[in-house]
């Protein structure tokens, strides 16, 4: 049975690799370096929560921490990501 845990986590995967998909077709199509630089940063957090899912199934490293800590970090580093795309990339926008 799937824990709240797993199941957060599995959404903040996909909500991340939905996004990554949309901002990478934008990019390709309009050339925005905003939609580039998110694109980047999308792609670091699905690694980065692929590998916290990897970690917390395969090893024992993260048996002390708490799941829901687990979770708003990682959902405190896609939002960081986001932002940072947004904002980070609006600043010098142009088409490349």
């Amino acid at each position: 049975m799937a824990s709240t845990t797993d199941l957060v986590m599995g959404l903040l995967l996909g909500v991340s690799t939905f996004l990554l998909v949309l901002s990478f077709i934008s990019y390709r199509r309009s050339g925005v370096c905003s939609m580039r630089l998110l694109s980047e940063g999308l792609s670091v957090h699905v690694v980065f929560t692929l590998l916290l899912i990897i970690v917390a199934y395969s090893t024992d490293w993260l048996e002390g921490v708490d799941g829901p800590l687990v979770v708003v970090v990682d959902a405190v580093v896609l939002l960081a990501v986001i932002f940072l795309g947004y904002s980070g990339g609006r600043h010098g926008s142009r088409s490349s």
